[in-house]
């Protein structure tokens, strides 16, 4: 009886044992793995580049045409295609800067504005919600069942009495008032009224 109570016992403790065992998958930190065989590439061409502004020429043993698209502004004086310029609504949004405070706009605080609000953006409704943690230089914010250029709000802030709504590269996208105690309202960056309750 004893036997048996020993021998399945050693049994267990060498199964316990292997189990505990590490494998090895070449974690040697000295291994280095072989090199991969060259596979063969189709043929290669080459040539020079037509000159900058070119709307057709040659190349390699082809020939280009870009009479259908215009060809990218360059500076005489850099080489270089001209900067981008800002999306359309944030250019249109310049304005933006001289909305004046309703009548009866309250001062605000951050903490009056952390939460979830219901928004009625020209007709619509979606949620936002404003939280107090820092995103650049503003606080994290997000909308949900929004439109327009509220879908890509990420911040917010205060400037003054001003409740600033931002993107994600940090263009502003509404400007907002404090009107009452739960309610704030505005203009986004495309003229749409916003107006935020809870």
């Amino acid at each position: 009886m004893n036997h048996k109570i020993l021998g399945a016992a050693a049994v267990g403790l060498v199964l316990a044992a292997s189990g505990c065992q590490r494998t090895s998958y070449q974690n040697n930190a000295a291994y280095v793995p072989p090199p991969l065989a060259a596979q063969p590439v189709g043929q290669v061409q080459s040539g020079s580049l037509p000159p900058p502004g070119a709307s057709s020429g040659t190349y390699g043993n082809g020939t280009y045409d870009n009479t259908t698209g215009a060809a990218p502004s360059v500076d005489p004086n850099t080489q270089f295609p001209s900067a981008p310029s800002a999306p359309t609504e944030v250019a249109a949004a310049g304005d933006m800067d001289n909305i004046t405070p309703p009548p009866g706009a309250m001062p605000v605080s951050a903490s009056a504005l952390v939460g979830s609000w219901k928004v009625n953006n020209g007709g619509g409704t979606c949620d936002m919600f404003l939280t107090l943690t820092n995103l650049g230089d503003g606080q994290r914010g997000g909308t949900r069942g929004c439109s327009g250029p509220l879908t890509s709000m990420k911040s917010w802030g205060i400037n003054g009495d001003q409740v600033i709504l931002k993107d994600a590269n940090g263009y502003v996208i509404g400007r907002l008032y404090m009107t009452a105690a739960n309610a704030v309202g505005g203009l986004s960056s495309t003229g749409q009224q916003l107006t935020l309750s809870r």
